[in-house]
């Protein structure tokens, strides 16, 4: 700096290619790496170190959470009829393993047995919910069959009982009324949704239809 406090013109030069030397722009370089490697590595720590810490059971529900949580679905899944699939059934053994390993102090294994009976439960859930469905498709079927064969015995009841005797009138009432209640039992089973009841009902009442059929057939009069 000249006297009084002014740059010199010798000084400004100095300045200006201070500025412009290019190690200046390689720190530079050099700074913005190691702060996106720095940000690359909390990155990593924070995705990585919850997941490590939930494993070593610092983070994360307690064994007990967990087989709540397990015993929870188990129940949704019965609830749909999932008791007999054989998934739920493993279901359970994970669940039951997990209270054993819990009582034992082993709360990651009780943890992880817990979230695999859970993951069970819910695919057994799913599994009874397909099987449902198809057994509500087959019931819609066996009902409106059934419906359609009761329909046609009343109308061969109607054209066989004119001429009759009494005493053959009467027994073809008792025939139709017990065909009648042999459906009956599936037409309710139907009306509550329980398709199961339906699918069982079913050749019974078929086989009681066909008798009634037969019956009727035989004392029609030409």
């Amino acid at each position: 700096m000249a006297d009084g406090g002014y740059y010199s013109k010798r000084d400004w030069m100095n300045t200006q290619v201070e500025r412009r030397r290019p190690d200046r722009h390689l720190v530079a370089v050099r700074l913005m790496r190691r702060i996106a490697i720095l940000a690359l590595v909390l990155s990593a720590v924070l995705w990585i170190g919850p997941l490590v810490l939930t494993e070593m059971g610092v983070l994360g529900p307690r064994p007990e959470e967990c087989i709540a949580n397990a015993d929870r679905a188990l129940a949704a899944a019965r609830t749909y009829g999932a008791a007999s699939i054989p998934v739920f059934q493993q279901a359970e053994h994970e669940r039951d393993r997990a209270r054993e390993l819990a009582r034992g102090g082993q709360a990651r294994e009780a943890r992880r047995a817990a979230e695999k009976a859970t993951a069970l439960a819910t695919e057994a859930q799913k599994q009874a919910l397909v099987r449902r469905s198809d057994s509500q498709q087959r019931a819609e079927v066996v009902y409106t069959d059934l419906d359609k064969q009761i329909n046609d015995l009343e109308k061969l009841y109607s054209a066989t009982a004119p001429g009759l005797e009494k005493q053959q009138v009467g027994e073809l009432l008792s025939l139709m009324k017990m065909t009648r209640q042999s459906a009956g039992v599936v037409f309710l089973a139907y009306e509550q949704k329980d398709w199961n009841g339906v699918l069982g009902g079913e050749a019974h009442a078929r086989e009681v239809i066909a008798g009634t059929r037969s019956k009727l057939q035989s004392m029609k009069r030409p």
